[in-house]
């Protein structure tokens, strides 16, 4: 896995969670740090995947 690979998904990761914390801190959530860590941590897996799925049938056609 090349270098772009991870700096792609991780980016999408932290722009997900300082979004979620936005909204989490604007609705006035008990715990928005958890909340936002734990949405930005979902996106990033989801977007880790999907990056890996296209690799890998790239590399197989």
């Amino acid at each position: 896995m090349n270098r772009v690979f991870w700096v792609v998904s991780i980016l999408v990761g932290v722009i997900a969670f300082l979004a979620a914390l936005l909204v989490f801190l604007w609705i006035d959530s008990p715990s928005p740090y958890l909340g936002a860590l734990v949405i930005g941590f979902l996106i990033f897996e989801i977007s880790f995947y999907h990056r890996f799925q296209q690799s890998k049938e790239k590399r197989l056609q």
